[in-house]
């Protein structure tokens, strides 16, 4: 099987609407990150690069770190919880100097297409949850 890459991947996403729904597929003219826009999700946005010969990496922006009352709490449960978030992992990113929580996932770039569009439809269904926690946890209703 081929390798994936930016194009490749644009063509994918743009011709499987069975998983993933409604969305719209961009490549800024970086040419780096494409950017998949799920509109039944919210217009909920993947963030999706290929990372050389080896790796898909899919990311969903979540809230800038310092949105999140007792932050030092807050990253304490999502360590405890993350095994509970299938094929997905929480970390921090920086965005024009500041932190930012997202949530990601990785797969090879060798991976068959319907695993490609699965990574994605379940990451993004895991960015909705993901969410609606934070909100839980901003408004203080959240329990762990």
């Amino acid at each position: 099987m081929e390798t994936w890459n930016l194009t490749s991947l644009t063509r994918l996403f743009a011709a499987d609407p069975e998983m993933l729904g409604d969305v719209d597929v961009n490549v800024p003219s970086e040419g780096e990150v494409l950017y998949v826009t799920l509109k039944e999700k919210g217009d909920l946005d993947v963030f999706v690069t290929v990372s050389g010969e080896h790796d898909i990496l899919a990311s969903v922006v979540l809230a800038q770190c310092s949105s999140i009352p007792n932050r030092e709490a807050f990253e304490r449960m999502v360590l405890k919880t993350h095994k509970f978030v299938p094929l997905s992992s929480f970390g921090i990113t920086t965005i024009d100097g500041e932190e930012w929580y997202e949530l990601f996932g990785s797969l090879s770039a060798r991976s068959p297409a319907a695993m490609v569009v699965e990574e994605v439809a379940i990451l993004a269904a895991n960015a909705v949850d993901a969410a609606g926690m934070i909100e839980e946890w901003r408004s203080g209703e959240f329990s762990a």
